[in-house]
């Protein structure tokens, strides 16, 4: 029952000299926004308000492009979502490509999510999801729903569902009591941890110990729209795609990666690099590496092919790691597909690099040297050609 119908009920009552209806008051609406930021570069803002069933947000990212995503959820019986919908734009209002989504809808029907897409034509995709949640990456309000699950189970510990408007698979994501107001939200195996109030609104995200690194602090609320268009006005993207094209004596080699940022962090520690010991070499989806001659690297030998590589980032034993896996996101990481893994020298370098950079320098005519330069530190490794 709305508002107005409450007040209109009272004087209704009061009029008549009947006693006015029992009925209750709608909630409170409640709203809060996140700066969502990686190192001190801001990577999305997470903005909602939600009264009684129903959450409504707005929500930018800037991976890869900068864009705005508006979206409902409708909570059913229990807090368990019954419906969301979605719609993504970019700041001036026009479609995101490459997919060009009009909008988007998941339905949860008993321990199904039903999802459909729309854009020419109505696509629908139904999958098993039982205790499913929506996800959207880097909203981080939403993890207050599988933690107020959590709560009013009255358990330690449990896993659930989570899926996105996409149409894939669920996949499952496991909430940790930790601590009075403190649970840990393991995800792929990486724990981001999540502090709450006494009512179980999120107060801050830490995903320290993910491959994202984000944090997140909640705020009473933020101009969504302005701070895309600022964004979008700026161009480019947070770790911009690149390639390197060499040619060391009968190799021609090709390298694909993506150029993260220091952003004021520290690069280099004695976890990895921010923390990953097996680091993607980059950013994104994995570091792309190809030759059409065979090398020859600290003795072993690279055939002719295309690899994807890895950096073994602990200080005192960098290794160069070529996998024989291709075409993977950079948190896909199979060690059984290791091709070789070769010594990396360390050196400082005399200026700060800010932009992560791979160089491929020929040194003579069958000879070079592959370079993995940022922030302090150079990682390098001579090889050899027919």
């Amino acid at each position: 029952m709305s508002r107005t119908h409450v007040v209109l009920l009272a004087m209704t009552a009061a009029a008549s000299g009947c006693r006015a209806s029992n009925a209750p008051a709608p909630a409170a609406a409640e709203s809060g926004a996140f700066v969502v930021r990686l190192g001190n570069d801001t990577v999305a803002v997470d903005s909602y308000t939600r009264v009684g069933d129903r959450i409504e947000g707005t929500f930018m990212s800037r991976a890869p492009r900068t864009a705005v995503t508006r979206y409902t959820i409708t909570l059913g019986p229990g807090g368990l979502p019954a419906l969301y919908e979605v719609s993504q734009r970019l700041p001036d209002g026009g479609l995101v490509p490459p997919n060009n989504v009009q909008a988007a809808t998941v339905t949860f029907a008993g321990d199904s999510a039903i999802t459909q897409i729309r854009r020419d034509s109505v696509i629908t995709r139904r999958v098993a999801a039982r205790n499913a949640f929506p996800f959207l990456n880097l909203a981080v309000s939403m993890y207050a729903l599988p933690i107020a699950a959590l709560r009013a189970m009255n358990r330690d510990s449990a896993s659930f569902n989570i899926v996105g408007a996409g149409g894939g698979n669920p996949n499952t994501i496991a909430v940790v009591r930790k601590g009075p107001n403190r649970y840990w939200a393991i995800l792929g195996g990486f724990p981001t941890e999540v502090t709450t109030d006494d009512k179980g609104r999120v107060v801050t995200v830490d995903g320290a110990r993910t491959t994202q690194h984000i944090m997140a602090t909640r705020q009473a609320s933020a101009d969504v729209a302005s701070l895309a268009s600022m964004f979008a006005s700026r161009g480019g993207a947070l770790s911009p795609r690149d390639t390197v094209s060499a040619t060391v004596g009968s190799a021609k080699l090709w390298l694909d990666y993506s150029r993260p940022s220091a952003r004021g962090r520290r690069i280099f520690g004695a976890n990895g690099v921010l923390g990953d010991t097996i680091w993607r070499t980059g950013a994104n989806a994995a570091t792309q590496f190809q030759t059409d001659a065979p090398l020859t690297i600290a003795g072993q030998t690279v055939p002719p092919g295309k690899y994807t590589l890895w950096t073994l980032a602990v200080p005192g034993r960098y290794q160069l790691i070529i996998n024989k896996q291709t075409g993977q996101w950079g948190t896909e990481y199979h060690a059984e597909q290791d091709l070789v893994r070769v010594p990396l020298q360390a050196t400082p370098l005399a200026q700060p690099v800010d932009r992560f950079t791979i160089a491929v320098d020929p040194n003579g005519s069958n000879a070079g040297v592959l370079r993995l330069r940022w922030d302090t530190t150079e990682l390098s490794v001579p090889f050899t050609t027919p």
